[in-house]
């Protein structure tokens, strides 16, 4: 299977959470039964207020493809977890409102994106919307970022029009991981836990969180090698530590 990295950036309410349900639903990830509104918002606080303060990761399939997903906060106060995101991703979807345009956040994202050299997929949301202005986005993309027309995405994130043709184009324009695009020597991939290579482990703590039942949880992007279970080395911080599980996210945290 090949693997495409990537991350939801907008500003605040263009519709990253309810593109996120979207591409949950489409993969199958999560059935229409279970799915409920902005489903990898867990807090408490995100619930009540609508709009995502934490990084959220999930693992999609989508055919021959795995599907790394990050839904980041659009707020500014949390502009250091898209920071954080995008340096795990090689490419990105940049969602923009389309009854609103280029915002501030907007800007500071995509600035972001290209410094780091990701591939962004424009994406213009909320096209079912009356007072929306498709062809005056599109062409403020254009005009503000050197995007082509035919590359930008319309969608409504809320009805799912245009999500699946947004799918399509994820797999065919964001580039695979340079090493290791293809896991060939893994027989299944979900016992996999990480990339099927001799060289030496090289990975990307992008995030942590406490769990009162497993403890500290790292969410980690491998470069190189394979992550298991046995003792390894925080760089920066000149420590060891010992992994009690290696599991993916989809979006419920399962052992591999």
């Amino acid at each position: 299977m090949q693997i495409r990295n990537f991350a939801i950036i907008a500003h605040v309410d263009h519709g990253k959470s309810t593109l996120a349900d979207r591409l949950l639903e489409l993969t199958g990830t999560v059935t229409k039964r279970d799915m409920r509104e902005q489903y990898l918002d867990s807090m408490d606080l995100e619930r009540e207020r609508g709009i995502t303060i934490k990084l959220k990761t999930v693992r999609m399939k989508y055919g021959d493809y795995i599907l790394n997903l990050i839904d980041t906060p659009g707020h500014v106060d949390f502009s250091y977890e898209v920071s954080r995101s995008l340096a795990a991703c090689e490419g990105a979807l940049l969602l923009v409102d389309a009854t609103q345009g280029i915002q501030a956040q907007t800007l500071s994202h995509v600035q972001k994106a290209f410094d780091l050299g990701l591939t962004v997929i424009p994406v213009v949301n909320k096209i079912d919307l009356p007072t929306a202005e498709t062809e005056e986005v599109t062409a403020e993309l254009c005009s503000t970022f050197g995007f082509r027309s035919d590359e930008i995405v319309n969608i409504s994130a809320k009805t799912g029009d245009g999500a699946a043709e947004l799918l399509k184009a994820i797999v065919a324009r964001i580039p695979a991981p340079k090493n290791n695009v293809i896991l060939s020597e893994a027989k299944d991939l979900d016992s996999s836990p990480g990339v099927q290579n001799d060289s030496k482990l090289r990975a990307l703590i992008f995030d942590s969180f406490y769990d009162e039942h497993r403890g500290v949880v790292a969410e980690v992007r491998v470069f190189q090698g394979q992550l298991r279970k046995e003792r390894l080395q925080a760089i920066n911080a000149s420590s060891y530590f010992d992994p009690l599980n290696v599991g993916v996210l989809t979006p419920d945290a399962v052992v591999v």
